[in-house]
């Protein structure tokens, strides 16, 4: 095993764990009647713990490398929907790019795919399509109450928050875990920095940023 795979699969145990820590008292709220919508799946283990509860889990991961993974994990759930497709503000089909390290083999650099050029850790070579659904129309037409929404879609959450705050979607959902990625896309900064603003002065609480 290379160091940067090593490395990278140590990362991912880290982040696994922090996310499990982070999401106990959530485990506690949720049952039977809850639904949960998980936004950059990846190979499930959020889709799974949560759906331990009893919950619907509704899992989006465009990554086919990721996906197969996560159907193995989580394809005899019955509470789990698997949709194997991204999250963006529109429908449409757009350039999935593979982490620099992956090899198309390994699923650990999966976690880094993202739709961003400009993020620093992927390889714009490595490239395939991928369909994107409008997720705030999709939390639309779902017409129930979201318990939770995960949106950990390397990059891609900075559009969507825009659309989020301007369509006033946060009353679809009690609680929204958002991991921003602007260590490695420095042109979110100043993007990210007036979300966060308008998320002050909107007194919007439900929507809690690098969460992991």
């Amino acid at each position: 095993m290379n160091a940067a795979l090593l490395k990278r699969k140590i990362l991912n145990a880290g982040a696994i764990g922090i996310s499990y820590i982070k999401l106990i008292p959530n485990w506690f709220r949720l049952g039977k009647n809850s639904i949960v919508i998980d936004c950059g799946a990846n190979v499930g283990h959020i889709s799974k713990m949560l759906a331990s509860t009893g919950a619907t889990i509704i899992a989006f991961e465009p990554d086919p490398i990721a996906f197969e993974k996560l159907k193995k994990r989580c394809g005899n759930k019955k509470n789990i929907t698997l949709i194997k497709k991204g999250v963006w503000v529109k429908d449409t089909v757009l350039h999935l790019y593979a982490h620099k390290n992956s090899t198309g083999k390994e699923t650990c650099f999966t976690v880094g795919s993202s739709i961003i050029a400009d993020k620093n850790n992927i390889d714009i070579s490595k490239t395939q399509t991928i369909e994107v659904i409008d997720l705030v129309t999709f939390m639309h037409q779902l017409n129930k109450k979201i318990d939770i929404v995960k949106l950990d879609i390397e990059g891609a959450e900075i559009e969507i928050l825009k659309k989020i705050i301007i369509t006033e979607t946060w009353h679809l959902f009690d609680r929204m875990y958002v991991e921003t990625h602007e260590t490695k896309i420095p042109s979110h900064i100043e993007e990210l920095r007036i979300i966060k603003t308008q998320l002050e002065e909107k007194k919007i609480r439900n929507i809690k940023l690098n969460w992991i």
